[in-house]
């Protein structure tokens, strides 16, 4: 988020668009932060206490999921914004060895030998190492060293978020006797309401802004979960989103395992449930994909 304020700042040098991109990052950063605090503090000192007011044992169960997941959810942002996925924490010692790769390629912007599959981001202004893309929600890029995170950052936005909102419905049955008969009931309370202004018959303020908290965090689950489903195929398939688009294979071909620890790392466990800094590996990142095409191609040939 840093990086994209200081591109708004800059008086010249800096395009339209690059402007419009670092503004819609801070508006999406912003967007699922106000949604994710708001949905946890209102479940956890009005919703639950006035949904079960004589059974403790329940409210304590709520509490430890939402501390749960929130935890997690906060924890892996802040993985994904603090750690450095671009090609200046390589080493000295790594940088020669890039060179000795045979789809090493050199940065037009920022002039330095970087690995196959390392892209440059105009709005983070670096080369970041197997970019899967710029994270308009995380205001970052996405590349090798934090795409576990955010994996995990869009699986537990999305059961936090749909927790939310279950909760929020819940809350609203209890004050307004509100029946939901399925998802359609979600387009019908749009309709109620739209007639209620044109009607001015206004609606209860406090139905107001659960119904809108509830919408908010319907469209913050459907984002996550969408972003979870798409990020986990990539993962295991041994792709990236740039190649994902274009059609790009020649750097898959090892196991759906193997990728996952690719990317999750050894210990990646301790990932799924604690959001952790654990060492990961350069290899990946060293790759020889052309001899490795090479052998398989062979062994196919072989085989025929």
């Amino acid at each position: 988020m840093i990086q994209a304020f200081r591109i708004l700042c800059r008086c010249r040098g800096t395009k339209v668009q690059t402007r419009l991109m670092a503004l819609g990052s801070i508006f999406c950063m912003l967007y699922f932060l106000v949604v994710t605090f708001t949905v946890t503090a209102l479940a956890w000192f009005e919703i639950l206490p006035n949904l079960y007011p004589h059974k403790p044992d329940s409210i304590t169960s709520h509490k430890i999921v939402i501390s749960f997941v929130f935890m997690n959810a906060m924890g892996n942002c802040v993985l994904i914004l603090g750690t450095d996925t671009s090609i200046h924490r390589l080493s000295q010692e790594l940088k020669k060895k890039v060179l000795k790769t045979k789809e090493f390629k050199n940065c037009a912007v920022c002039h330095e030998a970087v690995p196959a599959r390392t892209h440059h981001c105009y709005l983070c202004e670096a080369c970041v190492l197997k970019r899967d893309h710029h994270c308009f929600f995380m205001t970052v890029c996405i590349g090798y060293f934090n795409h576990r995170y955010f994996v995990m950052f869009c699986f537990y936005m999305m059961v936090g978020t749909f927790y939310g909102m279950f909760l929020i419905v819940m809350y609203l049955k209890l004050l307004f006797n509100t029946t939901f008969y399925g998802p359609q009931t979600f387009i019908t309370i749009i309709y109620d309401l739209v007639y209620g202004f044109l009607t001015e018959h206004y609606p209860n303020e406090k139905f107001l802004f659960l119904v809108i908290l509830m919408y908010c965090s319907l469209t913050a689950g459907m984002i996550a979960a969408s972003l979870w489903f798409w990020h986990v195929l990539l993962v295991i398939s041994g792709q990236t989103t740039h190649e994902a688009r274009r059609g790009i294979a020649r750097h898959t071909g090892k196991s759906y395992y193997r990728n996952f620890v690719d990317i999750f790392g050894k210990y990646w466990i301790l990932s799924v449930f604690v959001p952790a800094p654990l060492p990961m590996y350069y290899d990946p990142l060293f790759e020889d994909y052309q001899k490795r095409n090479n052998k398989k191609e062979h062994g196919e040939c072989k085989h025929d």
